[in-house]
């Protein structure tokens, strides 16, 4: 009982046990039902790719419905508080996140067959062309995300959180906003027709 008092109080011990967990099961079913070298690297990548999305797009949710309702209706000292314990490990969840999905997108993209097929397979791989579209839309939408995040929402919130002036402040905090609710739009389509590409045939 202590053990497990131990684990959970502590999430990096809960998550290092989530991660045992799972370790357990992927040898079982290995052990079980084997795999072939190609499957099983892309089953890895794709694994990455989908826990990082769900921080990604948990964040950009947190983000638009949570956080920066409460960094409007704080006082000024909650606001500080916000600003300074919350809204930085938001950012930079964020931002690793968004690097993680990236690359294991990019890396599934050539495990899958969709980009460099002959990198992986001996043979072209045949994508029926809806499912080939309804995937590069997505990842041509993501990328988009990604760009807003780095490029746009980041350099303001360095705005916001600095010394700056309060006009200044204020204009990069309506970026902010602006950036985050256009990153929340794409997400919800985004993540729709990479599930659809998958499984919707």
């Amino acid at each position: 009982m202590k053990t497990v008092q131990s684990i959970l109080a502590n999430p990096a011990k809960a998550l290092l046990a989530g991660l045992g967990i799972s370790f357990a099961i992927l040898l079982l079913w290995l052990g079980l039902a084997g795999a072939d070298r190609v499957s099983f690297v892309s089953f890895l990548v794709r694994w990455v790719h989908v826990a990082t999305a769900m921080l990604w797009i948990g964040m950009i949710w947190f983000v638009n419905f949570i956080q920066l309702a409460a960094v409007r209706d704080a006082d000024e000292a909650g606001r500080a508080a916000l600003h300074k314990l919350v809204v930085p490990r938001v950012a930079m969840t964020m931002r690793h996140m968004s690097h993680a999905v990236l690359a294991t997108g990019i890396l599934l993209l050539i495990t899958s067959g969709y980009m460099l097929d002959r990198l992986m397979f001996s043979s072209a791989v045949y994508i029926p062309p809806v499912r080939n579209v309804l995937l590069w839309a997505g990842a041509l939408s993501g990328i988009a995300m990604w760009a807003l995040l780095h490029w746009k929402i980041w350099p303001s919130l360095q705005v916001v959180l600095g010394d700056g002036n309060a006009d200044a402040k204020a204009a990069a905090r309506g970026e902010v906003v602006t950036w985050a609710r256009v990153n929340l739009v794409l997400a919800v389509p985004v993540t729709f027709v990479m599930v659809a590409a998958a499984h919707l045939y």
